[in-house]
């Protein structure tokens, strides 16, 4: 992350909210690590594209993003939107109103349509949004319940190298991962969890509320409920929704019992002249004498 602009940038970015008070947002420019086209990536577990614009024609090219579940924010618990601006048209064909982007999966890169350098330049807000309207500054801002983006976005240190935030005060993305993986045991009803964005609720419910991700690997489950379309898995003292891609499951193995040795003799032969015996026996079979 290498920002250009904040919002307080006088270049452009001010007049998008400073004096207004009616329609306003508070974009920055991010630059990247230097002046190429880095990749945007989707920041949550999964959003939808409600909207695309200027391809073809004179205006900015702008994508609008709305996640399908509720998020959690430095500043509040709901549907988030962002907007990403400047992306080529080339970059963009694959981007279609109703498209859904997973977390961590590439929604667009950098460019500079509209613009004098690569970048992108990024608004959000809560709720959803879809379009955008004009200040009395002769400012085009985004529409909707805007936000600053340090309400919006946490920093992932993980992901993310902050070579210049801005002065914006980001705040770190908490220690999200939950769970404690174990060794496969047969004797145990088990499943293991295979992507790192699994959510774990505190209820069967995709309304209950998030915990964190679940950290793959396998664990003991206690019992299921059906609910929301879902089977849901408890492990731990939280719950996991299964599709097939996510988890692997492993019903215990019912232990073999064991063979009775105490098994009632058959006559299989009788000689009454020589009391000799030619026995042919297939692989397997067993031989009881009498």
């Amino acid at each position: 992350m290498r920002i250009t602009q904040s919002y307080y940038g006088d270049t452009s970015h001010r007049r998008h909210w400073d004096p207004n008070t009616t329609y306003r947002d508070y974009p920055i420019d991010d630059a990247g690590e230097n002046e190429g086209r880095e990749a945007i990536y989707c920041p949550c577990d999964e959003m939808v594209v409600t909207a695309v614009k200027g391809i073809g024609n004179s205006a900015t090219n702008t994508v609008w993003l709305v996640s399908t579940s509720k998020v959690v924010t430095p500043t509040f618990e709901d549907i988030a939107f962002m907007t990403l601006t400047h992306s080529l048209d080339a970059d963009l064909k694959n981007v279609t109103v109703g498209r859904k982007f997973q977390r961590g999966e590439v929604i667009c890169h950098e460019g500079n349509d509209g613009a004098s350098a690569n970048h992108i330049h990024i608004a959000c807000g809560r709720g959803s949004s879809n379009n955008w309207i004009q200040n009395e500054n002769g400012s085009w801002v985004i529409e909707g319940d805007t936000k600053k983006p340090e309400e919006v976005f946490y920093i992932d240190r993980k992901f993310t190298e902050e070579l210049w935030g801005g002065y914006l005060p980001w705040v770190d993305l908490p220690n999200d991962q939950v769970g404690s993986p174990i060794q496969r045991d047969s004797s145990k009803d088990q499943i293991e969890v295979l992507v790192s964005n699994l959510n774990a609720r505190t209820t069967p419910s995709l309304e209950g509320k998030k915990k964190g991700y679940v950290i793959p690997g396998i664990y003991d489950y206690q019992e299921t409920v059906e609910n929301d379309n879902y089977l849901w898995y408890k492990i731990e003292d939280f719950y996991i929704a299964y599709q097939e891609g996510w988890e692997n499951l492993y019903p215990k193995k019912e232990e073999e019992p064991e063979k009775n040795k105490e098994t009632v003799p058959r006559l299989i032969f009788t000689c009454s002249k020589t009391g000799k015996y030619l026995i042919s026996l297939k692989e397997g079979e067993e031989l009881y004498l009498k």
